[in-house]
């Protein structure tokens, strides 16, 4: 989408949900509300996807230790390790996009 599409839908978003009073009718959407507005969204689009990719690996890893323990009783050691550090790397990444979000809030809101 290009950004008069963006300017466009959040406008008639705002005019929908907001109060249609003469106080506040005809203000157009500054250039600086666009930039809070999608960086929020660009935040949340950052933890949602990579929270949904670790979420999912990490079940998947659970998964197929389970299957491995289920196979072999005697290496449920050595499976659950491994699977423990393979959660902790995949988990990192999730971290990683938490403070990529804190910094696009804090350093453009």
């Amino acid at each position: 989408m290009d950004i008069v599409t963006w300017y466009n839908t959040l406008h008639f978003i705002i005019s929908q949900t907001a109060e249609t009073t003469t106080q506040n009718t005809g203000i157009p959407i500054t250039g600086e509300d666009l930039r809070v507005i999608f960086a929020c969204i660009s935040a949340s689009f950052t933890i949602a996807i990579a929270g949904l990719g670790a979420a999912l690996s990490e079940g998947y890893a659970a998964a197929k230790a389970c299957e491995g323990v289920a196979r072999n009783p005697e290496a449920s050691g050595p499976v659950t390790r491994t699977m423990i550090i393979g959660q902790a790397v995949t988990e990192s990444v999730a971290i990683y996009a938490l403070v990529i979000a804190v910094i696009i809030l804090f350093f453009m809101v």
